[in-house]
């Protein structure tokens, strides 16, 4: 039987954990927000301000330190870095019982597996997430495009399951176009093949969405680390529908110039960044499959320098 009203557990006060937790408590649904630090200030003191163009909306939401949250979950949304995901199972833990469903939106392909073998008991799917976002200052996120979707499943395809019908329903009313997929390994390599060579060329050049844009060297290197995950694709037995260039060239095109992948910008900081699960890891999945992946053997061999 469907729940009338779901309660959301929303791990990270990110780009995307931030911009969930917004929209859903901007339709009314029951969210709280895992933060740290400066960002658990901002958002107590301000709410989360979403800022697009001109536009700014803000959201006031309940916001807790990790050790401040008391209640069982019906759905988390984990959204932190994978860097520090491992940090954050006590809390998953504890948050969960035998009905709670946790969905990854993780950049790295696979997380979803990971969490579950750490986490017996706790139904993990696999998940992605679709968005142009970056924290301008602690509690305030840029969304740089109008996209925002997010991708869920099992890995058994399965797809009747009464809360992710919920979970569907509940992303459509606040703004988020929901794909709840019986292809979820499918769905998020194909999410993986547009932000890995994003974060990828963009860290080679040390250039922004716009320089990719544009025809010319930094564009075709783009595709062809596109084209690289689609053999890998094809090679694990999980070909794409469409063509998954074109695809990503479309989203893309539609972001704002100035966009970075958050990889990129964690490497320009000097801190810890997701660069061993976006380059290096296409590098050992080209070893494990025999695939070629030249151009990212290239741009990984920059940074083991």
């Amino acid at each position: 039987m469907m729940k009338e009203r779901l309660k959301y557990l929303i791990i990270g006060a990110g780009a995307t954990g931030g911009c969930i937790a917004a929209f859903l408590k901007g339709s009314g649904k029951d969210v709280t927000l895992i933060a740290r630090g400066k960002a658990l200030e901002a958002i107590r003191k301000n709410g989360l301000r979403i800022r697009k163009g001109a536009e700014e909306r803000r959201i006031f939401v309940e916001v807790l330190a990790e050790e401040e949250y008391g209640e069982k979950a019906d759905i988390i949304f984990q959204c932190v870095k994978g860097y520090s995901l491992e940090e954050t199972y006590p809390l998953i833990k504890k948050a969960s019982d035998g009905n709670t469903v946790v969905i990854p939106i993780l950049n790295v392909y696979g997380t979803g597996e990971r969490m579950a073998r750490e986490l017996p008991g706790i139904q993990v799917l696999n998940g992605c997430i679709y968005i142009a976002a970056s924290v301008e200052e602690p509690g305030t996120i840029r969304m740089g495009s109008d996209i925002f979707r997010i991708v869920y499943g099992s890995v058994d395809g399965k797809k009747d399951h009464p809360m992710l019908l919920q979970v569907e329903k509940d992303l459509r009313e606040a703004g988020i176009t929901p794909v709840y997929t019986e292809q979820i390994r499918r769905d998020t390599l194909q999410k993986y093949a547009m932000v890995s060579p994003m974060a990828a060329v963009g860290a080679f050049y040390d250039v922004s969405a716009g320089q990719m844009q544009k025809p010319g060297e930094i564009r075709e290197r783009y595709k062809a680390c596109i084209r690289e995950i689609d053999s890998l694709a094809n090679a694990m037995g999980i070909p794409f529908p469409a063509d998954v260039v074109q695809t990503n060239l479309d989203i893309l095109d539609n972001m704002a110039p100035e966009c970075t992948a958050s990889m990129q910008r964690d490497l320009k900081r000097g801190g810890d960044s997701e660069i061993d699960g976006l380059i290096f890891e296409v590098v050992r999945m080209g070893q494990r499959y025999g695939v070629p992946v030249p151009n990212y053997e290239e741009i990984a061999s920059k940074f083991l320098k």
